[in-house]
């Protein structure tokens, strides 16, 4: 049996199951169509949807293809959870290398911004991966204890918006203000949940059952339901992501596994470099090759 126990001494499988059920009762009309459920494929969000099983809540789950996701994952998806709807993200408007209606790729991106994503700069994040689910109660695996970065944007109910919307929300003592213009649920209670209720079909709304979870009981969790996960875990991946995210540590490892990327990020380098030098920018790199050993080094060429 799982023994996961919060601060206040209770099961946090129910307590999540708890949360699910409790959010679940802002959609009282029957038209809306229940929880929209960010799927990664990664061990976080197969929890949150087994979860959401064991609520016996009404949801739909949704992964975002991006284009430089390790295809096991994508195999795995589509074999394992095969209700999961694998949707791409459009352009609006036309570009140099894509035009409205096209869907947007890593390869495409790139060029458009004309710099490589960062550990700042994570355009992509927002292109590829956090689009979809405004105007429902979109649940993600985002816990804690992945990084102080989420500790310090992400609560139990995360609501994104700007600064001048959030201050009646802060000055209600139910919520606080994130870096990054948003807020999250700090006092779970009755009122706080009726400002959610008025807010979500308007503003970007996150419910994190699991916020509070840490890896080893994720993999409880896991191992105890016998819940299927991606095997990449078992070949030494500690996370499942984009091929070569800077966010990540194992750039090289991943570009040596996956060629084929590499090569993609390699053509996607040099038509940003040849858009700069078009535009009469500044140009730090001669070849593709050179972004790339910047950008897996993280050292700025002068």
């Amino acid at each position: 049996m799982i023994h996961q126990i919060n601060l206040e001494g209770k099961d946090k499988v129910e307590v999540a199951i708890e949360r699910i059920k409790d959010f679940a009762t802002i959609f009282k009309s029957e038209a809306d169509r229940g929880y929209y459920l960010a799927f990664s494929g990664g061990k976080d969000s197969v929890v949150c949807k087994k979860l959401l099983d064991l609520a016996g809540v009404k949801y739909d789950a949704h992964y975002r293809i991006t284009s430089v996701d390790p295809p096991e994952l994508v195999r795995f998806i589509k074999t394992e959870y095969p209700d999961v709807k694998m949707e791409h993200t459009y352009w609006e408007k036309d570009g140099r290398f894509h035009k409205a209606g096209d869907p947007i790729t890593m390869w495409n991106l790139i060029p458009e911004k004309l710099m490589p994503p960062t550990q700042i700069v994570r355009y992509c994040c927002e292109a590829l991966k956090e689009d979809g689910g405004d105007g429902r109660l979109t649940v993600t695996g985002v816990r804690w204890a992945e990084s102080s970065n989420r500790k310090a944007n992400q609560g139990l109910v995360t609501i994104i918006g700007n600064k001048k919307e959030n201050q009646e929300m802060i000055d209600s003592g139910n919520f606080q203000q994130t870096r990054k213009s948003g807020v999250i649920l700090v006092n779970d209670n009755d009122e706080a949940r009726n400002t959610i209720e008025q807010c979500y079909r308007r503003r970007k709304t996150i419910l994190n059952p699991i916020i509070d979870w840490d890896d080893d009981e994720v993999w409880e969790f896991i191992r105890e339901y016998k819940v299927p996960y991606c095997n990449l875990y078992d070949n030494g991946f500690k996370r499942l992501g984009c091929i070569g995210c800077p966010m990540g540590t194992a750039q090289k490892k991943e570009f040596e596994l996956y060629p084929k990327y590499k090569n993609a990020y390699l053509r996607a380098f040099e038509r940003m470099i040849q858009i700069r030098k078009e535009r009469g920018l500044e140009v730090a790199w001669e070849t593709g090759e050179d972004v790339m050993e910047w950008w897996i080094n993280k050292e700025q060429k002068k």
